[in-house]
Order: structure tokens, then sequence, then C-alpha cells
């Protein structure tokens, strides 16, 4: 599978997806209006202003600070009561939703301008001469990650929430970036777990998934036999490997039940993001209509 354009390939590449997509988040940020900030999103729960709330949360933590909920709340003045929102689900939800509620009444121009800050503090980190790809840095909830897997989680996050301030004001872009990239390839490569395991066709289906544009790329999965303990197996399409024991026809394999599935970029995004259902979601199908509904149902990757 091939995304084009292709996601950061290496330390320096992806340090600098990491400025880019902050400096865009924060360049829709400043050219919303005092009365978008009070906007509903696709997000639960959530208008425009906490979605910016979030990002600089986040990129706070990561930085060094500490997060506002440490600590009970008879001994902790920055300790936040969250309450049982329908939208928050799991403790990391708790979590996330403590580092909004604690920036909500904060002015967006104020947040906009920390975040900025905040993007200058954690990119001269990155420039450390002993930084590696693998090597292990703060992660939310007090874990730690490797550097390349926690910064390619921020671009998504943070490229996401951009497009949540743009869906709420009309305003699509960054669709070619390299946020967008990063996302896309995500989630493509998620397919086959989302066919076997969600939706779990006969043996035999081929499910492929394609963006359009302007993110190209696709990915697809042959069905196959269960192994021996009954868990759904499949065969990765279009990773240049070909199947071991394959002996079929090129009449066989076109004969195979095959579906197809094309988003634009766009409104792949925002799919597989949790923000749009399947029934407000444009895409066009060959094959098996009823199928692709239940993958594209089924293709939720946000927590």
């Amino acid at each position: 599978m091939a995304v084009h354009p292709s996601p950061p390939s290496d330390l320096p590449s992806l340090v600098e997806a990491y400025r880019a997509v902050v400096t865009s988040f924060a360049d829709v940020a400043d050219g919303l209006r005092e009365s978008d900030w009070d906007l509903p999103t696709g997000t639960p729960g959530w208008t425009t202003r906490d979605h910016l709330a979030h990002v600089v949360h986040v990129e706070d933590y990561l930085s060094g600070s500490e997060h506002p909920a440490a600590g009970p709340a008879a001994l902790d003045a920055r300790a936040i009561t969250v309450g049982n929102p329908a939208h928050v689900r799991h403790e990391f939800g708790v979590w996330i939703e403590e580092g909004v509620q604690a920036r909500r009444d904060r002015d967006p121009k104020e947040l906009t301008a920390e975040l900025r800050g905040l993007m200058e503090i954690r990119s001269a980190s990155m420039y450390d001469a002993d930084l590696t790809e693998d090597t292990l840095v703060r992660a939310p909830m007090g874990g730690q990650m490797p550097f390349d897997k926690l910064t390619r989680l921020r671009l998504m996050d943070i490229w996401v929430h951009e497009q949540d301030l743009r869906e709420a004001v009309g305003r699509p872009g960054s669709l070619d970036s390299a946020g967008a990239s990063q996302w896309t390839e995500h989630v493509l490569d998620a397919l086959g777990r989302i066919v076997l395991e969600e939706v779990g066709p006969d043996p035999g289906t081929v499910v492929i998934l394609e963006s359009t544009g302007p993110v190209t790329g696709r990915a697809g999965i042959r069905v196959t036999e269960p192994d021996e303990e009954g868990n759904p197996q499949g065969h990765e399409l279009f990773s240049g490997q070909a199947e071991e024991g394959d002996q079929r026809t090129q009449a066989e394999i076109d004969a195979e039940a095959t579906t197809t599935i094309q988003l634009s970029t766009h409104a792949l995004a925002l799919r597989a993001a949790g923000r749009r259902p399947t029934g407000e979601t444009a895409y066009h199908v060959v094959g098996d209509e009823d199928l692709a509904r239940r993958v594209l149902d089924a293709y939720v990757l946000t927590p």
C-alpha cells in the first residue's frame, strides 16, 4: 500500500511536518471570528473552542507541564470535576476532558498564542542531537512512547482537529498536507482489522478501500478461511507480497466477490474520525453496497 503524497519518512521530515501541522491549525484558529468559537462540531459535546483547548492542553502536557487535574480535589486547586457527560466513555476520555475544561473559559486568541509558543518549546527539544526516532519521550497520561510513534499520533490528532474547526465554519483545506497523508495511511492500514474483526464477511470476499484525493492511496484485504482456533484470517492486497501457495488463475481472481469503496480524502477523514455517519458520507461503491455500508459503519478509529 502506498499513499501519495507520502507521510514523513525520517526524523527531519517528521519535525518539519509537526511544525507545519501546528502552524496550520493555529492559522485556522486565528481566522475564526469571536462568534465562531461557540459553534458545535462533529465531536459530541464539543464546540470549536473545546478543540483548541484540547490541542493546547496536550501540547502543554507533552512540553513537561502538569496535567490540570493532578491530585485530589481537596488538596489541589487544579483538580477538575468532569461529571458524567455522555461523550466521555473511558479513562482516557476523562483525562482529555479535564484538559479541555481547564481551558474552556480562556480567550481563544490567548490560547492560540500559547499554542504557537508551545510549538517552539517542543520543536527545540526535537533538534536535540541525541534524539532518535526510537527515543522514549513523554506521552499522555504519564506514559512514555517512542518519539516517532508519538509525533505521528500528534500529526494525526492535530490535523483531525483542524478539520473539525474547518468543518464548523465551512472552510475546507489542508487536504494534501503531511497530516492528511499520515491520517490517510493510518486509515488504510486499519482495513484488514475492520473487515476481519468488525464485519466478518465470508471467505473469498475481497474488500478494497480507496482514497481518491487529494491524498491518494488504496488498501485491500482478501478474506481467507479461519485458522484452527476459528480466528478470522485474510491476505493483504497491494503489499507487494504474493500470497504463499496461491495457484489461482487471473480469471479466478477476477471472479472473486470484490467490493471497492471510494471516498475523497475529506470524506474518508470525517468518517474514520467518527465525525460523520455513513448515511451522510459521500462514497462510491463497485460491488456489494450492503457490505460497503457495514465496513464504513465500523470504520471509526478515534477513541
